[in-house]
């Protein structure tokens, strides 16, 4: 599986908002689409940035951003779902080798890093971001050199929240790896200060990352969580919006705070906290110049 099961057909701007060395170029690839398939490419393509158009912080910058469509046929549509990792077992030949489970986790969806690279090198060398949509509904995604999500019915979150980690280095605030009320050794984050802005385990007001965000009022720690064996279920004991130090991020139930109770580093379907916000639009604002 790899480049003798597709080919690269070429690239096209579809979002230009000035020359490509003083923009921020992000470039989406297209996997697993069959070559008939990649109208549905260009479709899926621009709905996904019809909604980063609409998503704050990025709906006050896109001037910053370019988008760049790199087209890519696959033999077959689809992405490897390994039954070691809870898949079907089904295979497809797919250009940059696209599947699911990657570390047993089934959501878990990647691809070949290296030739992405390469492909994006070739065509758009002034790239910022590259992100793989994967053509499978099945749920799935991850973050890093390169951002990869799935078409799954919730596609376009994914692809934002994925998005936060590759761009702008912004942490899962989740409080589990593999789910809640499975996990059994991710009770307590280890005492190390993750590196990530949005996340920490440190809950002093006078010396956490985002201090200067919360407010006199607001209590610190906000939320602890009273079982560390398990996630914290409760609601917020907080007014929507507010900026703490909510207990249960970074893949643990305990030891790691996030900044407020819910963002879209968290869960599908929230906004971007505000010092996400303010890290995305830090970052946009060096390339909103002529």
């Amino acid at each position: 599986m790899g480049t003798a099961d597709g080919g690269v057909i070429g690239a096209t701007k579809i979002v230009n908002n000035g020359p490509d060395n003083r923009r921020f170029n992000l470039v989406l690839l297209s996997e697993g689409y069959q070559q008939v398939q990649l109208t549905q490419f260009s479709a899926d393509a621009h709905a996904f940035v019809e909604n980063l158009r609409a998503t704050v912080p990025f709906n006050g910058s896109m001037n910053a951003i370019n988008v760049h469509r790199i087209d890519v046929r696959s033999t077959d549509s689809g992405a490897d779902d390994p039954v070691a990792a809870g898949g079907t077992g089904a295979t497809a030949r797919t250009y940059f080798d696209a599947t699911f489970g990657n570390g047993g986790l089934r959501r878990a969806l990647v691809v070949n890093n290296s030739l992405v690279i390469q492909t994006a090198n070739s065509l758009v060398p002034a790239w910022s971001m590259l992100m793989v949509l994967v053509n499978s509904t099945i749920y799935g995604g991850t973050g890093g050199h390169v951002a990869v999500f799935s078409v799954a019915p919730s596609a376009n979150d994914i692809g934002l929240h994925e998005m936060g980690h590759t761009a702008f280095h912004l942490a899962d605030e989740y409080e589990y790896y593999q789910g809640c009320g499975i996990d059994t050794a991710n009770n307590h984050h280890p005492a190390s200060e993750p590196s990530e802005p949005n996340v920490t385990v440190n809950n002093n007001r006078n010396t956490i990352k985002w201090g200067n965000l919360i407010a006199p009022t607001t209590a610190v720690p906000t939320m602890r969580n009273p079982n560390c064996a398990n996630c914290d279920s409760r609601p917020s004991s907080a007014p929507a919006g507010t900026v703490g130090a909510f207990e249960g991020a970074h893949y643990y139930h305990c030891g790691a705070y996030r900044p407020e109770y819910n963002c879209k580093m968290r869960a599908l379907g929230q906004p971007f906290c505000t010092v996400c916000s303010n890290v995305i639009r830090l970052e946009l604002t060096r390339f909103a110049g002529p």
